[in-house]
């Protein structure tokens, strides 16, 4: 992968990093202020307990010792995973892709090696999501999420990222081309291609128009340079030059 600037792409509760030669999809900085702002405010009660406990009433004490043991454990495991939890890291020189499980799962340092030759492709799909109900909104607010996922030979398949998008128009075809840059991102590195199963607009209205009944979807799969596609472009101009000669002839 030839060398240029970093660039930071942004998913759901995660950024993805891209480097020369390396991806990394972890938790986002600002996911930090909140359990540190709660690490901080519980160990700032115990301080004033351990200071004047002796002139404070029971309840008083009480009303501060008991969110403050229900806060801090919490706010300390956040802080944990925020900094270190949950990251996919992929590297070229290491020809491998290691995933990295939250404090919430199995348990913090469980991981998943992927070596490049294990790996069949990379998918973009839309994963399946409900409606939100929010006041002061009529209708529904209907959200779509669209998945990056790394398909291994053996038929697992592994989330790499989401992005989680409002069901609008233009938020949408944003929301979708930072799946498709985190995959193409991906697959650049693995040398692997990409295979994406969400339907454009263009598609989902010449489907509508051709087949009243609905057309079934069909994925694309592109290299991660487009080689496909100039291979495609190609023999048509081949094809053309043929019919071309053989009307002269």
């Amino acid at each position: 992968m030839a060398s240029g600037p970093t660039k930071r792409i942004a998913l759901d509760r995660r950024v993805c990093v891209v480097k020369p030669g390396s991806v990394t999809i972890r938790p986002t900085r600002s996911a930090i202020l909140l359990p540190a702002v709660g690490l901080l405010a519980s160990v700032g009660v115990f301080a004033v307990i351990a200071r004047f406990g002796d002139t404070l009433s029971v309840g008083l004490l009480a009303g501060l010792l008991v969110p403050s043991l229900l806060v801090f454990p919490l706010a300390g495991m956040g802080l944990f995973y925020s900094l270190f939890g949950s990251r996919v890291v992929i590297e070229a020189s290491k020809q491998s892709a290691s995933f990295q499980q939250g404090p919430l799962g199995l348990g913090l340092g469980i991981m998943e090696l992927v070596p490049f030759w294990k790996v069949d492709r990379i998918i973009v799909e839309e994963v399946e999501m409900g409606e939100a109900e929010m006041k002061g909104l009529k209708p529904a607010l209907d959200f779509r999420s669209f998945a990056v996922v790394l398909l291994k030979a053996s038929g697992k398949r592994l989330t790499i990222g989401e992005v989680v998008t409002p069901d609008e128009d233009d938020l949408l075809q944003e929301a979708f081309g930072r799946a498709q840059d985190v995959a193409e991102s991906v697959a650049d590195i693995m040398q692997k291609p990409v295979e994406v199963t969400v339907e454009t607009e263009e598609e989902e209205e010449h489907d509508a128009t051709s087949d009243p009944k609905g057309a079934i979807e069909q994925p694309q799969i592109t290299t991660p340079h487009g080689m496909m596609g100039e291979a495609s472009a190609e023999v048509a101009e081949l094809v053309d030059a043929a019919d071309s000669k053989s009307v002269e002839g």
